[in-house]
């Protein structure tokens, strides 16, 4: 049963919502006619009737909640587009019912979601997440190091596989060792960066390893978007990698719809230990200019101080390998990350 205190929240809930439309909006609904006065008389009777009955069923409560949301929703979509709202920041013009990222081909998405994306009220932000790279931690022991980074509170554990190739000199190690690190780590979100010659071979492996997500580099791979939809059919999330070197141009704006998450490299792949590069952070800007809903992660250089200025550039994600594994507080160091990346969006 719904107690009355109930239906009383719920009405409350519908008058939130109706109280959104500022007075702008409704002036200029009712110039067009009086549906939204009509509908909003509905709704409101259909309050009054229900708080007139003393006993409702679970069942009955909800879809006569859903129904009038619902309608209340309907309603105020159709008023706006029939009263011809098209800009500002009155009325409900700015309402939008999907984020959209800059640059979606999607019919979905405005046309106009650069010069309007201030306009936004329902921009979806990427969530702050921050991973340790294994690759800073004692490799001898890898599976002992992960389940450490998963309990110090990480929520990602990212994964450099290296060929010696790509990258002269560096080579770690392959998919079977992340198959069978997954037995030891089997709840946490496996994040594999791959810096190989042929990433395209590695992603059918990765899956059957049991990773969540491979990001390859976009100077390796023959055709990114083709990769992208690969690893996605294969039940996976795809990122593009960034090397220093790779500006972040028109080519690099059109591949990205494709991937979930674009990493910048802020040092030149191969070894940890090395200087955060500030001359990346203009590329991580343009990026979420063009894509506000998308995660951007950050990896290379990044600690206590570098995470604030990467943060401000836009980046949702950070990759720390040293700055965690070194850390005292390793715990504290991730959560103040996290927050940076947070107050930073």
């Amino acid at each position: 049963q719904v107690s009355f205190v109930d239906l009383f929240a719920s009405s409350r809930a519908l008058d939130v919502l109706m109280s959104t439309f500022s007075h702008e909006g409704r002036h200029a609904v009712s110039t067009n006619g009086a549906h939204f006065a009509s509908q909003e008389a509905l709704l409101s009777r259909r309050w009054r009737a229900a708080s007139r009955s003393t006993v409702f069923s679970r069942r009955t409560s909800a879809f006569l909640l859903l129904s009038c949301s619902f309608s209340a929703l309907i309603c105020a979509i159709w008023s706006c587009s029939s009263a011809g709202l098209t800009g500002g920041h009155s009325g409900l013009a700015s309402v939008q019912l999907k984020a959209c990222d800059c640059g979606d081909a999607s019919s979905s998405c405005p046309g106009n979601c650069g010069s309007n994306a201030s306009d936004s009220i329902a921009v979806a932000r990427p969530p702050a997440r921050v991973g340790p790279s294994l690759l800073a931690g004692d490799l001898s022991a890898i599976a002992k190091e992960a389940a450490w980074a998963v309990g110090a509170g990480a929520d990602f554990v990212h994964l450099d596989i290296f060929d010696g190739n790509w990258v002269p000199g560096a080579f770690t190690f392959g998919p079977m060792v992340v198959k069978a690190l997954r037995k030891h780590v089997p709840k946490a979100f496996l994040d594999v960066h791959l810096c190989v010659t042929k990433p395209e071979q590695y992603v059918e492996e990765l899956a059957s390893a049991g990773v969540d997500r491979v990001t390859a580099h976009i100077e390796a791979l023959k055709d990114p978007a083709a990769t992208a939809a690969h690893i996605h059919s294969l039940g996976m999330l795809a990122g593009l990698a960034l090397s220093p070197q790779t500006p972040v141009d028109s080519k690099v704006l059109e591949l990205a719809r494709h991937f979930d998450v674009v990493l910048v490299m802020t040092v030149p792949p191969g070894f940890g230990g090395q200087s955060f590069m500030m001359e990346m952070l203009p590329k991580v800007s343009q990026l979420r200019a063009a894509f506000p809903s998308k995660a951007l992660e950050v990896d290379g250089g990044v600690n206590s101080e570098t995470i604030v200025l990467a943060a401000a550039a836009g980046a949702s994600e950070a990759v720390a390998g040293t700055a965690v594994f070194k850390a005292k507080r390793p715990r504290r160091v991730i959560r103040e990350m996290r927050e940076h990346l947070r107050q930073g969006m």
